[in-house]
């Protein structure tokens, strides 16, 4: 996290909106985009108190944010530098449909596909401190020496292996290109899932047969009573009256002859046929109301990409004016994980 040792990357120019963005290589620069070399403004004398919270700027010799640096993004001038900024591609591997963070194109094997770190099919925030790198090994591959970018970091007795071979090693090693030393290690978390927020399967209002958890969210103001003003109600219907939100994963529904538990549900947008199929079900859309879209609440953990390549969370997005909100939230994943401030809250999946 110190904007001084950092090392210099790739940079990247648009002619379209003539941004800098910072690359390892050129497959990583955006479509379109020409490369302005590893050393761009690296004879600026940097000031020692520039680094993550300070605000770019730029004189004839002197300048602060404006390099591409492993951990820092080229930053606009007047705008705040942010550590871990910068940003990396990563491999997709088509047969388990899944896709790891890369610290250069190089990395990827046969039969993969490399998305730079502006492709909207990337659908991960890869910083430094998630690229993954290779390693050096001793001569005969059975002792592990340290992380390396490429086969010229290790000496002439060593051999060097790349990301997935390492993966798939004995080693069971982290290599990444760089350590998230800015981030403070994280309080002891307390429980995730909370038992007691989950509308019951077996509750009936008044006893009548229909009078379902999801009948009374139908009936919230039915007759110009507050249904969930009654003690009961909200006891037995904690997720339709507003009282909490969240999927339990200690429960499971049938799929066939099966069960499953909300993670079958998914929350990428492949997946998303599946919550169509399954989430009309009043035993799904129970234990699972998160997922299903019966909760008007943003995803704390869930964090995007703008249009300068910053990560932004939702609450940046809900602090921001309409015209920023619009624009986010038209992106498909924006839209679903920031519920509350992107006004999409329609219980679709509710009968």
């Amino acid at each position: 996290d110190d904007y001084n040792n950092n090392v210099y990357i790739d940079g990247c120019y648009s002619l379209g909106t003539h941004l800098v963005t910072c690359a390892t290589d050129k497959p990583s620069c955006g479509d379109g985009d020409m490369t302005i070399g590893d050393r761009f403004n690296s004879g600026h004398i940097v000031p020692d108190t520039c680094g993550d919270g300070s605000s770019a700027f730029q004189e004839p010799s002197t300048s602060c944010g404006k390099q591409c640096l492993c951990n820092f993004a080229y930053t606009r001038r007047d705008e705040v530098i942010e550590v871990a900024s910068t940003m990396y591609g990563g491999c997709y591997e088509p047969i388990s449909d899944t896709t790891y963070c890369v610290a250069s194109s190089s990395s990827c094997q046969k039969g993969e596909v490399y998305r730079n770190p502006f492709d909207k099919f990337l659908q991960k925030i890869c910083p430094c401190s998630k690229a993954a790198v290779g390693a050096c090994l001793n001569k005969s591959g059975k002792k592990f020496r340290y992380c390396a970018f490429a086969a010229d970091s290790c000496t002439s007795s060593m051999q060097f292996i790349d990301v997935k071979a390492l993966k798939d090693s004995k080693f069971k090693k982290d290599c990444n290109l760089c350590l998230a030393t800015w981030e403070t290690p994280p309080p002891t978390p307390a429980p995730t899932r909370d038992l007691g927020c989950v509308d019951s399967l077996t509750f009936r209002f008044k006893g009548k047969e229909k009078a379902s958890c999801v009948w009374v969210s139908r009936r919230v103001n039915d007759f110009g009573l507050n249904m969930c003003a009654r003690a009961e109600v909200r006891e037995k219907c904690p997720v339709v009256c507003g009282e909490c939100c969240t999927d339990n994963y200690n429960r499971e529904f049938k799929l066939g002859k099966k069960t499953k538990t909300c993670r079958h549900l998914g929350s990428d947008w492949p997946k998303d046929d599946i919550k169509i199929k399954l989430c009309p079900r009043k035993e799904v859309q129970t234990i699972c109301p998160l997922t299903c879209g019966r909760c008007c609440t943003d995803d704390l953990d869930f964090t995007f990409k703008d249009k300068k390549f910053k990560v932004r969370n939702c609450e940046w997005l809900a602090s921001k004016k309409k015209r920023p909100i619009k624009e986010n939230c038209s992106d498909y994943d924006v839209k679903e994980n920031c519920r509350n401030t992107c006004d999409n809250c329609d219980e679709q999946f509710l009968e």
